[in-house]
């Protein structure tokens, strides 16, 4: 004979104590040093629209091998809080990302949903940035700095792949499943 024990509900004191750690270990961590990038940006002698953000930058740029090692090193650590939040949402419930949608019941119409949301979010976040950059207002971006290797292209959509699923499941999935429950 089997028993299986109802998860129990957490205190709000631990979701909410779990929630700031989750957020200090990913986006909270991004968003201070971004907060920091701005400061030292707009603080500069330079003016903002004479400036370059570069992004996915190579580490060292004349050892390709060891510069693959860093990418794809910097693209799994930054998974971790992903695993964590994961993790912590099981310890109630079994199989979290199944009740997130990572499954393949609906490829096609969440397919389609996802490319709605892009262009939801991405075009009205490219006409903000060509405003401010029309009005002096941001640096130059540059996507990618990595040197003319065979590898630079499939790093940079591991990146992007990294960057989607920490946002999806910490701020989608995990933020939103701890705020109904607290």
């Amino acid at each position: 004979m089997t028993f299986t024990v109802a998860p129990s509900r957490l205190p709000r004191r631990t979701l909410l104590t779990e929630t700031a750690l989750v957020l200090g270990v990913s986006l909270g961590a991004s968003a201070l040093w971004a907060i920091l990038s701005i400061i030292r940006k707009m603080t500069a002698e330079v003016s903002l629209s004479a400036q370059t953000t570069t992004m996915n930058n190579a580490v060292t740029p004349d050892r390709p091998w060891l510069d693959l090692a860093h990418q794809l090193t910097g693209i799994a650590l930054a998974l971790v809080p992903v695993v964590l939040a994961l993790h912590l949402l099981a310890r109630e419930r079994p199989h979290p990302g199944l009740r997130m949608g990572f499954d393949l019941t609906r490829p096609i119409p969440d397919a389609v949903l996802g490319l709605l949301l892009t262009a939801l979010i991405g075009i009205p976040g490219i006409g903000l940035y060509l405003a401010a950059r029309a009005l002096d207002l941001n640096t130059t971006v540059a996507a990618a700095n990595l040197t003319n290797v065979w590898w630079a292209i499939p790093v940079l959509i591991l990146a992007a792949a990294q960057n989607a699923i920490l946002e999806e499941v910490v701020m989608i999935g995990y933020l939103f499943t701890r705020w109904t429950q607290a």
